[in-house]
Order: structure tokens, then C-alpha cells, then sequence
């Protein structure tokens, strides 16, 4: 698998409050906006291992594209930015309560290709077929790809 991280997180991370309007992260321009198809893609896996389809949440791929960004622009790969910040952090950042899990992946050229390789690794695939889990996130910025899935609280 070219450049996948075998790192999975899978944080079942309290649902906490979102910051004040005055603590969140400013979203700047970015890189490509949520990418199209992908949610069919994830469904499909879903459907053929009986788990319910879910839905993109604009918070959680705001969250995505920002940590995709920011991996790019200071040259690094990780769950854990720069900053200190994790999956839990940087949702609660975007105003989203209740994040499950985050897949990140650095290569790929396609949906399709980050998709296959996700799930052919044990545990992305576990993180994409999280029974719980009501919405996702996706960001991509050049070839970093960051997936959060949420549990829709």
C-alpha cells in the first residue's frame, strides 16, 4: 500500500460542547472543496458488509480539509497536528460534538484508490464500517487525504 499510514484512530471520544464562536478556528481558503463521489463509494463498502448508509456533514469535512492543509503546507503526516490538536479537537474546532473515529492517507490519486487501500487495512476498514457512525467528513488537499467519521450527535 503506496504511502498509507497504518495508523487508524479510532477514538471513541466524549461528546463534549462546541467552543465559543470565539475560540474557533478561522477556515481559510483551501484547496478542493469535499470530494465528489466519495460518499457513494463509502456507502457501497457499507451496504456490502450490512452496515446503514451515512451522510457527509459539512463540519467534519471543514475539520478534514483543514488538517489535510495543514499537513501539507508544514510538511508532515499524522493524527496529531503540529499544534497539539486531534480528531476530537479540531471537530469540536468546526462546531462538531461527536466524532468516532479518523482515517488520513498521503498518495493516492483517486477516491477510488484511497478507498481500496483503506480497506484493504485493518483498521481504516473498521473505522469506515463503524456500526455507529451517522456521517462522515472528507478533505483532500493534493494527494493528503483526511476522513473523519462522525456519530451524528
Amino acid at each position: 500500500m503506496r504511502n498509507l499510514a497504518l495508523l487508524a484512530v479510532l477514538a471513541l471520544a466524549a461528546c463534549q460542547p462546541a467552543p465559543t464562536p470565539s475560540t474557533q478556528t478561522p477556515i481559510v481558503a483551501q484547496a478542493p472543496g469535499p470530494v465528489s463521489g466519495i460518499a457513494a463509494l463509502i456507502n457501497q463498502q457499507r451496504a456490502a458488509n450490512g452496515r446503514g448508509p451515512i451522510t457527509e456533514n459539512a463540519r467534519l469535512s471543514r475539520a478534514a480539509r483543514d488538517h489535510a492543509q495543514d499537513m501539507v503546507t508544514n510538511n508532515y503526516f499524522s493524527h496529531q497536528g503540529l499544534n497539539g490538536s486531534n480528531l476530537s479537537s479540531r471537530a469540536r474546532a468546526a462546531g462538531y460534538n461527536c466524532v468516532a473515529a479518523e482515517n488520513i492517507a498521503w498518495g493516492q490519486r483517486s477516491e477510488a484508490e484511497v478507498m481500496n487501500e483503506w480497506m484493504n487495512s485493518a483498521g481504516h476498514r473498521r473505522n469506515i464500517l463503524l456500526s455507529d457512525a451517522r456521517e462522515f467528513g472528507i478533505g483532500r488537499v493534493n494527494n493528503h487525504w483526511v476522513m473523519l467519521l462522525g456519530r451524528g450527535c
